[in-house]
């Protein structure tokens, strides 16, 4: 139904009424093509990406047209030709490049005031939001990644990270009152499992001095699921263990094979059933500098801004993965450098989030939920079922490593150990990655060339190893697990 929903938005969008006047029509732009290479990754358990090069190349057209007087129709595409990370020269062989098409917007909106600020706007469809323009890595944390587990999300203007494109469908309502503004959002989860479950966000921001802005939100994920024994299977604190001589749970609730991905015994007859299903919470500010010491002529536009960003992710105590607030609580904080107009800006931002598991997005089912939702495979629902439980060291070692006593992964096949207790890929003690860092820069020419580029140790998640389904050989984890990863990533691009 949501996807029928969305075709149906584009294709209005797209054919519509046909009028008896000329629509005013504008058209915008862009192409690009990146490349960098992962410098240092601490974390070779499962593929080793050192010196790995990363490439993409892309394209993307939007247009609007003013239907009537107070609304406007949006619509947009684009399409990226990926190029995978290799891993090792042993998956070369195999590796091809692979394009990714996708809807940079297909929205409806209605305006009532000037469009530049307007009093209320209200979008339908596919459509883009950004809270917080300034952020350039790091950050956003409201509406970028799930909730439990709490993985955060970042990286170099990535398909799943690209702020321009229409990275929510649903419903956007926005009311700006002078320096006061505020948005609801209704939105659908499409790029992680459990998919098409409904969420209800709201943020609002105020400026004070033409210099100061504070703002804060909270984000209801999953509130509505569309299948409520994936999203919250037996939600709360079941007693007892499982009855293994029926289907049914030990206090008499049905059993499903996919609860096995949820569960938690914390006690001896107490078992914890996680959830999808939790709200964040943000707070952030940005304050001009410049603009308060009145320095504006001999600085850039965006020269001299400090920024930064908090959050809660999942406010909800339980089990022991989850015991500790504190743990769940990432923040962010930025500062444009001053650079004269030799660059548009130069940016570093740094962020400290104490989450002890290793974020990765295997026991999530396939990244890009889609593929979840197999109609050819239903088999696959059980074993690939999202869990709200992080991966532990045993999901790691698999069939492949032996875990010693001492924490350390034995490959055996050929003997080697990989030292894993005290260091930043024990996931009972992850303590190596707490802190990340991003410096960022870009040069506009001539208004319509643009130079961009990133040195990060961030939350980068690697493209997979091979065409086709995202799995187990690559584009699953984030791979900087030490304060001396990093890599580096370089863009031009032509935009009108």
């Amino acid at each position: 139904m949501i996807k029928g929903f969305a075709l149906l938005v584009g294709l209005g969008l797209i054919s519509g009424p046909t009028p008896s006047h000329a629509v005013p029509f504008q058209l915008h732009a862009r192409t690009w093509t990146d490349a960098g290479r992962v410098m240092k990754s601490t974390d070779t358990l499962q593929i080793n990406y050192n010196g790995n090069w990363q490439q993409t190349m892309g394209m993307q057209v939007n247009g609007t047209a003013d239907l009537a007087e107070h609304l406007e129709g949006g619509f947009g595409f684009g399409l990226t030709q990926v190029y995978h990370s290799l891993g090792s020269t042993d998956q070369e062989k195999f590796t091809l490049s692979k394009f990714i098409n996708y809807v940079a917007e297909a929205r409806l909106t209605y305006t009532l005031g000037e469009k530049p600020n307007p009093l209320f706007y209200a979008d339908l469809g596919d459509f883009a939001f950004n809270y917080a323009p300034h952020v350039k890595n790091l950050g956003l944390y409201l509406f970028r990644g799930p909730v439990y587990p709490g993985f955060l999300v970042s990286g170099f203007k990535e398909f799943h990270t690209d702020t321009t494109r229409a990275g929510f469908l649903g419903l956007h309502l926005h009311n700006g009152l002078g320096n006061f503004q505020h948005d609801v959002l209704i939105s659908s989860e499409r790029d992680l499992p459990p998919s098409f479950d409904w969420s209800l966000g709201y943020v609002a921001r105020y400026k004070a001095f033409n210099a100061l802005e504070i703002g804060a939100g909270v984000n209801f994920y999953h509130l509505i699921a569309e299948n409520a024994d994936i999203t919250s299977p037996n939600r709360g604190t079941v007693k007892g263990l499982l009855n293994k001589d029926s289907s049914l749970m030990a206090d008499g609730t049905p059993f499903h094979p996919y609860n096995l991905q949820y569960m938690e015994v914390v006690a001896p007859g107490d078992t914890v059933m996680y959830t999808h299903r939790g709200t964040k919470v943000m707070g952030m500010f940005n304050f001009d500098i410049k603009r308060l010491l009145g320095l504006d002529g001999p600085l850039g536009e965006k020269d001299l801004l400090l920024y930064g960003e908090g959050a809660i992710i999942g406010t909800r105590n339980y089990g022991t993965v989850y015991g500790k607030r504190s743990e769940r609580m990432p923040v962010m904080v930025g500062f444009n450098l001053p650079v004269f107009g030799v660059l548009d800006f130069l940016s570093i931002e740094v962020e400290h989030y104490t989450a002890k598991y290793k974020a990765d997005y295997s026991k999530l089912g396939y990244d890009r939920s889609l593929y979840f939702k197999n109609i050819f495979a239903p088999q696959l629902l059980a074993q690939k079922s999202p869990s709200a439980i992080p991966i532990s060291l045993k999901d790691l070692a698999g069939e492949k490593y032996t875990i010693t006593p001492e924490g350390d992964f034995v490959n055996n096949q050929s003997g080697d150990t990989i030292q894993v207790r005290g260091t930043a890929l024990d996931a009972e003690n992850l303590t190596a990655d707490d802190w990340k860092w991003s410096l960022n820069f870009e040069k506009t020419l001539v208004r319509h060339v643009q130079f961009s580029g990133q040195l990060a140790n961030d939350h980068f998640v690697p493209r997979p190893v091979r065409s086709g389904l995202i799995n187990e050989n690559g584009g699953l984890s984030q791979i900087f697990s030490s304060t001396k990863d990093w890599y580096f990533m370089f863009r031009v691009g032509y935009f009108f």
